[in-house]
């Protein structure tokens, strides 16, 4: 079996190296983990399994603090009664019934997914179920010598968990379902074609939400990330809290700045100012024929004016995302039902847990 190498990866990341695994979405790509690697909340791994056309990768973290953020905790998602993804414990099925309830029996965790919510293997071996199988049999032993409790795969698509699941089976782990990725189709070439094959209701409220906000005085349109650089992170931070999510600002400044740099005019601002301020704001990158969602922020006023995260987050990039730039818009996790409203597509997810 080719040997398997787990590394740490630091301000050092190598984008050459990952890259010549082709990874396709922008959330795998070189650029994107050096900037973002540091979301997830662990020490950040590198999975390379193989060489040439048989090589496998992952990217993750080591999970070591049960109050880890929840998407990316294991043990929150199956165990905590409060339920993380509703899809989780909508088949009243225990997951790894064998393992008990308290933190300690999943944590610590090598978990595997990408910043951004996708756990999907990339490289030439990637769609090979014996290649991922080897890979993650390596990857547990590594983790067992480690100490660890659980290896953890979280947010497959259709294509990876085709994969993934049988490996993960094979290796005495258990599937589920988790939740779901919002995208939208780029159908439109224009401004005026996009919200002319709007639905008539749907074109309506769109245009009353847009009116509203200008009757207010807003202005909703691009904004330049470098340029409005405190105000980004003023309302993220904001978001963070009322969410009740740790909030990291010196991270955050890092991350963006990170951004900033590293994407250059692929990253997309869209905002809506009130008094000149930004009181709602979202973060894109463009990257190949898709624009990926990084986040978003809104401030105390941006939650009290009416559709100000809206017109931020769908209006302005969608009236700005035409099909000759685009085929896709992902929206990522959560919030579904406002995302479905918006007119995104549900790609279901699931997450794999394997007991060690």
């Amino acid at each position: 079996m080719p040997r398997t190498i787990v590394s740490a990866v630091s301000a050092a990341f190598d984008v050459a190296r990952w890259d010549q695994l082709r990874p396709g979405p922008a959330v795998q790509g070189g650029r994107w983990l050096s900037s973002m690697l540091s979301r997830l909340p662990g020490e950040p791994v590198t999975v390379l399994h193989g060489d040439g056309d048989g090589e496998v990768g992952f990217t993750g973290a080591v999970i070591t603090d049960a109050n880890a953020y929840e998407a990316y905790n294991p043990w929150m998602i199956l165990r905590r009664p409060e339920p993380v993804f509703p899809e989780v414990h909508a088949s009243g099925r225990r997951v790894a019934a064998r393992l008990g309830d308290e933190p300690e029996d999943m944590i610590p965790s090598l978990l595997l997914a990408a910043p951004g919510y996708l756990g999907d293997p990339v490289g030439p071996a990637a769609h090979r179920p014996e290649a991922v199988t080897e890979c993650l049999s390596g990857v547990c032993a590594w983790a067992r010598r480690a100490g660890l409790a659980t290896v953890s795969v979280l947010y497959t698509t259709p294509a990876g968990s085709a994969v993934v699941e049988p490996a993960v089976a094979a290796l005495g782990g258990a599937s589920f379902d988790l939740t779901a990725r919002s995208m939208m189709r780029v159908t439109w070439c224009d401004d005026t074609e996009f919200l002319g094959g709007l639905p008539r209701r749907r074109r309506i409220e769109v245009q009353r939400q847009l009116r509203r906000l200008s009757a207010l005085g807003c202005v909703v349109g691009p904004g330049d990330a470098r340029m409005r650089f405190d105000e980004v992170i003023e309302g993220r931070c904001e978001l963070l809290r009322w969410y009740g999510q740790p909030v990291d600002e010196a991270g955050e400044r890092r991350r963006l700045s990170t951004l900033i740099d590293t994407f250059g005019a692929d990253l997309l601002l869209f905002t809506v100012e009130a008094d000149g301020h930004v009181v709602a704001h979202a973060l894109f990158v463009a990257d190949g024929r898709t624009l990926q969602n990084v986040y978003v922020g809104t401030t105390k006023k941006g939650r009290d004016t009416p559709y100000a995260h809206l017109a931020a987050t769908y209006h302005a990039p969608m009236r700005q995302a035409t099909r000759d730039r685009f085929d896709w818009i992902d929206y990522g996790v959560g919030h579904a039902d406002t995302k479905r409203v918006q007119g995104c597509d549900a790609v279901p997810l699931r997450g794999h847990l394997i007991p060690l």
